[in-house]
């Protein structure tokens, strides 16, 4: 059975800024693929999820 590597991150997002929101997701998740992360799920404000697999 292969192991599943999950994180979380949370990040001080800019209210109405999707361009710089994005961008922080985009480095965010390219770093967790880098470190060997599967699932990477982001948290906001309201505790809810959001997240991201890697392919």
């Amino acid at each position: 059975m292969e192991r599943l590597k999950v994180s979380t991150a949370r990040f001080e997002n800019r209210s109405g800024d999707k361009n710089y929101n994005l961008s922080v997701i985009d480095k965010l998740s390219r770093k967790a693929a880098e470190e060997g992360q599967m699932q990477l799920r982001f948290m906001n404000k309201r505790n809810l999820f959001y997240t991201y697999m890697h392919k």
